[in-house]
């Protein structure tokens, strides 16, 4: 009883909820409604508190929570949210603001030939039918953000990426590659300064909707390519021609100039380095 009298209860909970996110990653209120038994109220205010604080982030796209990843190793590499969508969130917002029309989606690095989406301005509707984006691993040869990371990586960083395509990429992919229809097509990318998806291109698994465009340019720092940034729209309802002329390019290159500022202002080494992709 006495041991139970010296806790602090405002803390106790708090760090309930820490213990939490540190167990199962990313969760939305209602898993940590129903992992503290907390009222909403009550929750909401210590999570706003870890927020403030830093210690906690809310993801654009699901508003699911996660322990932010400037908290260091102490919590383990797993529990903490990416380094690259915490500094590109501002970023991403900002861009949503200037087109709300179109989203976006911000892709890093999760091993040789594969990408991932990380986080993501693409809400439920039209853009994404059942799922928001999260997780999803587009193709590196028919996404405009593998096209991206391959036509502004350096040689050596797209090799690996090319050797493991070759190892265990699907026969289009492949195809591509062996027949140099990728390289034509990243020398086209090179020469716009930004990358297209393939027409009709869409990836497992968004179930079938409307057919989406999709231009995406690097994020660089340091001289290598951290990750990309992309805009969408619905090509009944759009063509790339109308989305450059409303300016989407120039949006979308300058937030992609304004993460890789943040991330050399963080001195965070580059997921896509050849040394680090061969560990």
């Amino acid at each position: 009883m006495a041991e139970d009298a010296d806790r602090i209860r405002a803390l106790d909970r708090g760090l309930s909820g820490i213990e939490l996110l540190a167990r199962n990653g990313h969760m939305s209120l209602a898993d940590l409604r129903q992992g503290t038994d907390l009222p909403n109220p009550t929750l909401l205010r210590i999570l706003a508190t870890l927020q403030a604080r830093g210690w906690v982030r809310r993801n654009i796209v699901e508003g699911r929570y996660e322990l932010s990843h400037s908290l260091g190793p102490i919590l383990g590499e797993n529990a903490r949210g990416h380094p690259l969508a915490e500094l590109a969130e501002p970023h991403l917002l900002d861009l949503a603001r200037k087109q709300s029309d179109w989203p976006s989606d911000l892709r890093a690095v999760r091993g040789p030939g594969t990408i991932e989406i990380i986080e993501s301005t693409r809400q439920r509707g039209p853009m994404a039918p059942t799922r928001t984006g999260l997780g999803l691993r587009p193709s590196m040869v028919f996404s405009a953000h593998g096209r991206a990371t391959l036509a502004f990586s350096t040689p050596d960083v797209v090799d690996i990426h090319l050797d493991a395509i070759r190892r265990s990429g699907d026969r289009d992919d492949r195809s591509w590659i062996e027949t140099g229809r990728l390289q034509a097509e990243l020398t086209a990318t090179r020469s716009r300064g930004f990358a297209v998806r393939e027409p009709n291109y869409w990836a497992p698994p968004f179930d079938p909707g409307p057919e989406l465009g999709a231009m995406a340019v690097s994020i660089r720092a340091g001289g290598e390519v951290h990750g990309t940034i992309s805009i969408l729209w619905i090509v009944a309802e759009a063509s790339l021609d109308a989305v450059l002329d409303h300016g989407c390019l120039d949006h979308l290159r300058a937030a992609a100039d304004s993460i890789g500022a943040a991330l050399s202002r963080r001195e965070l080494a580059a997921p896509l380095s050849a040394s680090a992709l061969r560990q």
